[in-house]
């Protein structure tokens, strides 16, 4: 549930601390809180879902240089978080014009708070009236679920009555309409002209979708209230609907041919089952795996995304992920792929899952092999605000060839063969010099992007570089070992990302 941004910093208590709103004033009347966190780390973007306001003091983040500044703001506009509370309260530097600007430039709002309040109140207080709101939205969606379930009961599961009564509970118009757009059953209780917000959800009977359920509201502030409703009316007019649908050999198939691919099932029965659902066998294909605490209630957003960026999609859900599999068309699958993932990259992050996009196979026959390698790079990789929510498994090539052919066992040697000096020290004093190393290859030995990305002065890189060439025996630029030591770090971070 999400409290309207603008009602969040009108609250007696945020008003105690003086709010000024420096950038991203225009987004404050669309923007909504689903959670406050306080937090003075640097790092914090990957650790956050969105939806966030985050509040932080001004000493740690403005003591960066400008540069830094702004690859912070950054990496929260990218996680799309609602907004960033800067304390500057006692502080000796003011908020620079480049992370305002920055802010400005990417749509992230930014408030100077100008008063000392503190933060663990603000942050309790807010989260207090989320909860609550989220609480009551689902106490509502269960009473009606109730009166559904006991008109089904008494009266059958004719539709007509059981949408009638969901509008009149909710005081909106409700639409159900299956598959190819025929109105199965509609109630209006507001005039057509008065809709200003629609709230639209899939229902699925049997992993098949079957129908929409559509919502119109005369207030767009009712959006979270009916998304939620929506969504937890969902089984129960399944059930009533499942007196009438009938899955379509077609559906059938596709759900067949994803259990196949899932199973690595013989290459014959694969190809049987791709000219059952139209597909031809020499297409190329890639395999993108989601999952989420609630992947049942998200997977109606999260299907209308996939739909919009591959229409051709297949999908199918278990217990613990969506899948899909993905049609290459067009001269190059690379290039094909690409537009995809950066398609999927900018809705994704609106919905509250993860999901990994695996490499493209040459067709559905090996489709299985993109899914194995989905898995692994979701085991290898955590999450960073750059892959909004879609990890790439193309940026993980050497780390997954060196994991399938070395094994578990083979890495750690490899690693510890590599950088046992570094990773010594690290446990001796807590540091990250591998992090460092692995940072400052990735950027292709430039000092000036690795110490940004590490939000750290070049004058400290240079030091921990200093440090790091004492205990490899010297500067790995002048050696053959440089390739063998950025795979290294790249596998010991992701033995790292696996452990977590």
């Amino acid at each position: 549930m999400l409290l309207p941004l603008k009602d969040v910093l009108a609250t007696p208590l945020f008003m105690k601390a003086c709010p000024r709103v420096l950038a991203g004033a225009e987004q404050i009347e669309h923007v909504g809180v689903r959670w406050v966190h306080s937090s003075e780390v640097l790092e914090i973007a990957p650790l956050l879902r969105g939806e966030e306001l985050l509040l932080t003091g001004g000493q740690t983040l403005l003591a960066l240089k400008p540069e830094a500044q702004v690859l912070y703001v950054h990496s929260l506009a990218a996680r799309r978080v609602a907004a960033l509370a800067i304390d500057t309260v006692g502080s000796s530097r003011k908020i620079s014009p480049e992370l305002i600007r920055a802010a400005q430039v990417t749509g992230l709002p930014l408030v100077e708070l100008r008063a000392t309040v503190p933060f663990v109140e603000l942050a309790e207080m807010i989260n207090r009236s989320i909860v609550s709101a989220q609480a009551l939205a689902l106490q509502r969606a269960d009473e009606i679920s109730q009166l559904l379930a006991q008109r089904i009961a008494t009266s059958g599961p004719n539709l007509s009555p059981l949408i009638a009564l969901i509008a009149d509970a909710l005081g909106v118009n409700t639409l159900l309409v299956d598959v190819g757009g025929i109105t199965l059953a509609s109630s209006h209780s507001i005039p057509d002209g008065e809709v200003v917000h629609e709230v639209i959800s899939d229902i699925f009977v049997s992993d098949v979708l079957a129908a929409r359920l559509h919502f119109g509201s005369r207030h767009e502030a009712e959006h979270e209230l009916l998304t939620t409703v929506a969504e937890r009316l969902g089984s129960i007019l399944a059930l009533a609907l499942s007196q009438y649908h009938r899955p379509t050999q077609s559906q059938i198939a596709d759900s067949a041919l994803m259990q196949a691919i899932i199973r690595n099932s013989g290459v014959s029965e694969i190809k049987e089952l791709c000219s059952q659902v139209g597909l031809a066998v020499g297409i190329p294909v890639a395999v993108v795996i989601f999952r989420g605490v609630e992947l049942g209630r998200m997977r109606s957003a999260l299907e209308r995304i996939l739909r919009r960026n591959c229409p051709e999609i297949k999908t199918y859900l278990d217990a613990d992920y969506l899948y899909g599999l993905i049609p290459l068309g067009g001269p190059s699958p690379n290039q094909e792929r690409r537009k995809v993932l950066a398609g999927l990259r900018q809705e994704i992050g609106t919905v509250a899952v993860q999901g990994v996009l695996g490499p493209w196979a040459p067709d559905a026959a090996h489709g299985a092999w993109s899914l194995q390698e989905a898995f692994l790079t979701e085991r290898l990789t955590l999450p960073t605000p750059e892959s909004g929510g879609l990890r790439d498994s193309g940026d993980l090539v050497l780390e997954r060839l060196s994991v399938r052919e070395l094994g578990r066992k083979g890495v750690e040697l490899f690693v510890q063969e590599n950088l046992s000096d570094l990773i010594a020290h690290d446990q001796m004093r807590v540091g990250d010099l591998v992090a460092t190393l692995e940072t400052w290859l990735s950027s292709g030995c430039n000092s000036t992007a690795a110490a940004a990305t590490l939000f750290m002065e070049r004058q400290t890189l240079h030091k921990r570089l200093n440090k790091i060439f004492d205990l490899l025996g010297g500067d790995p630029r002048r050696t053959s070992r440089l390739a063998a030591l950025h795979l290294a770090t790249k596998l010991a971070r992701s033995n790292a990302a696996e452990n977590n």
